[in-house]
């Protein structure tokens, strides 16, 4: 990751001395390293894995479209997540919403809750709890469910997911904190109930 890291810089280096043969490297970079990051934007957003697979093509062809101003942009990251996010937030209205019953969601949760080799008891615990946890996540309104996904999966910071969303950092960090709220006392209703059954 370094490696492509010190390519990245090199070849925006290359791109902000003037040389425009520089620019498809640099496209190239980008999707090298952030194409993860485009991917779980749009599905954050959009809840279906094809048409968020659909949002991230078009992500970087906007990227594509404004190549000549690259050498402007400060924070790369945070700017082609602003431009992920706008693109699925555009493709959201014309698109059905239901996800995929089944479906992989890709958001990274599932990843914080596995371990190397679990019991299939343990396993099939986790996959409940997964279900459960994902199905609380889904529930949250758009306006808390984005900037928690966007922490906790891209690990995003407030001022990021700020630029992204277009909101101050402080409206950020309230977002994130009744979120976190309402997962925790979600889970400790869900909790209580399944220690009573």
């Amino acid at each position: 990751m370094a490696v492509q890291a010190t390519l990245g810089d090199s070849v925006l280096n290359q791109v902000e001395s003037g040389d425009a043969g520089a620019t498809v490297e640099v496209i190239d970079s980008l999707v090298a390293l952030h194409t993860r990051m485009v991917f779980r934007i749009c599905y954050s957003i959009l809840r279906n894995h094809h048409d968020a697979e659909d949002a991230t093509q078009e992500s970087f062809l906007r990227v594509l479209k404004w190549q000549d101003r690259l050498h402007t942009v400060r924070n790369h990251k945070t700017w082609l997540a602003r431009i992920a996010w706008t693109t699925a937030l555009d493709w959201r209205p014309s698109r059905n919403l239901v996800p995929i019953e089944g479906e992989s969601s890709g958001s990274g949760f599932q990843e914080l809750l596995q371990e190397k080799s679990p019991s299939p008891e343990d396993q099939a615990a986790r996959n409940e709890m997964r279900q459960m946890f994902d199905r609380m996540v889904r529930g949250l309104p758009d306006e808390l469910r984005q900037p928690l996904e966007l922490s906790t999966v891209e690990e995003l910071n407030s001022a990021e997911i700020g630029d992204i969303m277009q909101i101050p950092e402080s409206s950020v960090r309230t977002r994130l904190f009744r979120a976190r709220r309402i997962l925790k006392e979600k889970l400790a209703a869900q909790l209580e109930v399944k220690r009573h059954d």
